[in-house]
């Protein structure tokens, strides 16, 4: 996704047809990562409002010489989704540091070699908790320390959870499998 210059001065300049263009051009990005982060249909057109609402008004904070606009969208996006599940207390399944095994999680996955089907399907039955912390990380590629900051933990707290999550994953695809070894699935 690349906005152009004109667009963005056009906003900047607070012209209705800017605003329409900005809007026109990114909201397939700004879709696609809501649909990641919140499940439920009806939820995701006021959070995009929301996000949109947000970058037009803060549309005079992003500076170029910092990075793509892509990249600034992004993280206004992100916040606003995890604001969104924070106020709905849908980030509930981080577990303290402590209380993790992390011998039993030391096994690496690949998640190269699942399809996106896959891993969208995965996604859609995963615990809010993890399914944000993969998010931010795998996905979103954020370090452990940002997304640390982004919720209020510890980076060792995000480093645990993701691998918590690479654990359900794991599991659920050995119960899959042999659900499909069976023929149930």
């Amino acid at each position: 996704m690349i906005i152009s210059t004109s667009i963005l001065a056009s906003c900047k300049r607070k012209e209705e047809k800017g605003y329409k263009a900005l809007y026109r051009h990114s909201l397939p990005y700004v879709f696609s990562i809501v649909r990641r982060y919140i499940i439920r249909e009806e939820e995701r057109k006021d959070i995009v409002q929301e996000i949109f609402a947000t970058v037009f008004l803060r549309i005079n904070h992003f500076d170029p010489a910092k990075g793509a606009f892509k990249y600034w969208l992004r993280k206004i996006a992100v916040n606003q989704c995890l604001m969104y599940l924070r106020k709905e207390k849908r980030l509930k399944h981080l577990v303290p540091l402590d209380a993790i095994d992390e011998n039993k999680y030391a096994e690496e996955m690949r998640f190269d070699a699942l399809s996106k089907t896959m891993i969208e399907r995965l996604l859609s039955k995963m615990p809010e908790g993890y399914k944000t912390i993969f998010l931010l990380t795998i996905i979103d590629e954020f370090t452990h320390s940002e997304v640390g900051k982004m919720l209020n933990i510890s980076p060792e707290t995000s480093r645990s959870q993701l691998s918590r999550a690479k654990v359900w994953i794991k599991n659920r695809l050995h119960q899959d499998t042999k659900l499909k070894a069976n023929g149930l699935f």
